[in-house]
């Protein structure tokens, strides 16, 4: 049972930002409602618990002790910004940043794009910061801040009620995929697709993947106007995802039934003993079922198969680290995993 945290900023006497009428304690308020709402209709395998559903007020350290206390998987704090500038953004914390909160944010990220192109929102990209949410949580944590109350634009959006949900129901998505939430029914998710935004979800880098039947490309996520043919065993990259099909060159889609995730091979180069440590511990801690060598040829160097999503989950990670390295499609069966210096 994956356990979600919702944090609806200020309340009670601390209003947020004010201005013109609007509260931001009221309109973070309203998102996480709907967050709730979608959450519930549409998966299952989750319980939930929140800072607050009504207007009160409680403290920073009051929010993320209850959190970090009822054992929650992920903890999301809604706010809204001011400050004379435009646009969304999300943060994590700047210092120790666990992978998993890289992902967790990618995964809210990636849905909210979307929803900022419909309405001709400013995307301000993903963020650090030592907000003390972020900082004392133990679970990997996002705060997003929606819009700025005093821009004109901004507030124009803030007042629009389909926006707020629009933008609701991408956080939920968010979540749902992070934690792999079981939908209810099927149908019932990509319907809720269908009210106003695209369904579409770009992936973090890309994979490969190989058909393992002979099948078509079409023209829409639904499988509608067959666009190509791709026979069995075909191999081909993919930079997008819906809940039914990979996205491929062209914008086409396949359908993910008829394929698997081919692998790659990724190799770092020049890491330190230090490196190397902090590596090891990333890929127990992921568990990752993939074949890990350490080998030195001149230098320290990581050779990582993988056949699997979590191709993206180590991807990040060396980014994050910052370590050079290049990935191959793999070309061999992935084996158990072995760590030997």
């Amino acid at each position: 049972m994956k356990k979600i945290y919702l944090d609806a900023g200020h309340g009670g006497k601390d209003s947020g930002a004010a201005v013109n009428g609007l509260y931001e304690k009221d309109l973070v308020l309203a998102v996480q409602q709907h967050i709730i709402s979608f959450l519930s209709t549409h998966y299952q395998g989750f319980s939930l618990c929140t800072t607050r559903t009504t207007d009160v007020f409680l403290s920073l350290n009051e929010r993320v002790n209850k959190a970090n206390a009822w054992g929650a998987d992920v903890y999301l704090s809604i706010h809204i910004n001011a400050g004379g500038e435009t646009g969304y953004e999300d943060f994590i914390y700047s210092k120790n940043i666990n992978n998993q909160t890289i992902v967790f944010r990618n995964d809210i990220h990636d849905h909210v794009k979307f929803v900022l192109t419909k309405y001709n929102h400013s995307n301000r990209g993903r963020k650090l910061a030592n907000h003390a949410v972020l900082r004392r949580s133990y679970m990997p944590s996002v705060l997003i801040k929606i819009g700025f109350i005093d821009t004109e634009h901004d507030a124009k959006l803030l007042k629009n009620p389909q926006f707020l949900k629009d933008m609701a129901l991408a956080y939920a998505k968010g979540i749902a995929r992070f934690l792999n939430l079981e939908p209810k029914s099927t149908k019932s998710v990509e319907a809720s697709d269908a009210e106003g935004f695209s369904k579409t979800t770009a992936l973090y880098k890309p994979l490969w993947i190989k058909t393992t039947e002979d099948t078509e490309t079409y023209k829409y996520a639904n499988m509608s106007e067959r666009t190509g043919h791709l026979k069995k065993n075909s191999i081909f990259r993919v930079y997008g995802e819906t809940r039914a099909a990979w996205v491929i060159d062209g914008g086409h889609f396949i359908e993910k039934k008829d394929t698997i995730i081919e692998g790659e091979t990724i190799t770092t180069a020049e890491l330190t003993k230090e490196n190397l440590e902090t590596l090891k511990v990333f890929v127990t801690e992921e568990k990752l079922e993939t074949a890990v060598t350490f080998s030195k040829e001149g230098a320290e160097v990581a050779i990582i198969t993988l056949h699997d999503k979590k191709i993206l989950n180590v991807k990040a990670f060396l980014d994050r680290e910052k370590w050079w390295y290049k990935a191959e499609r793999a070309k061999k069966t992935a084996c158990s995993l072995k760590l030997s210096p």
